[in-house]
């Protein structure tokens, strides 16, 4: 799919407590929106100048709680509502305004948390997003879990620790991701545009190998008697030609063995080679989000990759991925 930058026009929309709504592209100096790894929530950084306007000065009018919406080409790329603000009264009169959607709720609301066994992670997450009214598009697998207290972790961390877990078990990887306020929960690569980068649109790339977390051998272990080595139950061997760098998993006694090596078979997948980090920086496409699968042939890098992590910035039309390479 081709996407022509030079065409795509960008708009902020503000609405105001009385439900008016308010235009603010043209008194923008600065705006972006991202969706981070690790992140559940995604931010926007908008900067405006303080000019006076019908209704008085901006920074009269945005305020905290307030409602942001950024738009491309008439799409809706982010909706969120103002969490942090900052006036400077100086040479530039401007007012900094930094927006979550509404995610940020749960990831900065703690809560504890009991389910259980024989819940579907689909279930856990739905029981979770009902307790906190969070709208949810569950369209990912799920699994059987065992009983699952969660105490004293954020919400949001309530919903990832329950689909990290279902994850281990799971040939599949998720992606939760809310849009237009709802939160939705699918499988990392099925987007339906897949768009590609070369040469041509290309500014950077960067591409980086690391052995600092490499895992290429798990052991399981029993628990142990006082003041006695922990009994070994088994071992699970990954590539080990570059050298011997050991993980521990001791056996929950509510696990099988069986389930605990799925956990350790986990641990290889995701650390059992070089960690690579991917950061591409090229033409903005608006609608690209978190667990998109993108193709690319620039410098050393060819092929599918998956976005870790998106960052838009719409005044210089470009945009910054972090990837990891599709398999």
């Amino acid at each position: 799919m081709e996407v022509d930058i030079s065409k795509t026009k960008y708009n902020v929309k503000a609405v105001l407590p009385s439900g008016e709504v308010l235009e603010l592209i043209d008194l923008c100096s600065a705006l972006s929106w991202e969706e981070q790894k690790g992140s559940i929530a995604g931010r926007a950084d908008i900067t405006l100048a303080n000019t006076k306007i019908r209704e008085g000065y901006i920074s009269d009018i945005i305020k905290l709680c307030g409602l942001i919406f950024i738009y491309a080409d008439n799409t809706e790329v982010f909706r969120g509502v103002i969490w942090e603000w900052e006036y400077t009264s100086a040479l530039k009169k401007e007012l900094d305004i930094t927006a979550y959607d509404k995610m940020i709720y749960a990831a900065q609301s703690k809560a504890n948390s009991y389910f259980s066994s024989g819940k579907s992670t689909k279930a856990i997450v739905e029981a979770i997003c009902k307790e906190w009214s969070i709208a949810l598009n569950y369209k990912w697998e799920s699994w059987t879990h065992g009983k699952l207290p969660i105490n004293n972790k954020t919400v949001s961390e309530h919903i990832t620790s329950v689909l990290d877990e279902a994850e281990t078990k799971l040939k599949s990887k998720y992606v939760a991701s809310m849009g237009k306020d709802i939160l939705t929960v699918k499988a990392k690569g099925r987007n339906e545009d897949v768009f590609v980068f070369n040469t041509s649109n290309v500014e950077s790339t960067k591409d980086s190998l690391s052995m600092r977390n490499l895992v290429t051998k798990v052991i399981i272990v029993g628990k142990s008697e006082e003041n006695k080595r922990p009994p070994l139950l088994s071992t699970v061997n990954g590539k080990t030609e570059y050298g011997i760098l050991q993980e521990i998993i001791t056996k929950d006694t509510n696990k099988s063995l069986s389930d605990t090596k799925k956990e350790a078979e986990n641990i290889l997948r995701e650390k059992g080679k070089p960690e690579e980090t991917i950061d591409v920086l090229t033409v903005d496409v608006p609608i690209i989000r978190k667990g998109d699968k993108v193709r690319l042939n620039a410098g050393n890098l060819k092929g599918y990759f998956i976005v870790e992590g998106v960052t838009h910035n719409a005044f210089k039309k470009t945009m910054n991925m972090e990837l990891t390479r599709y398999e």
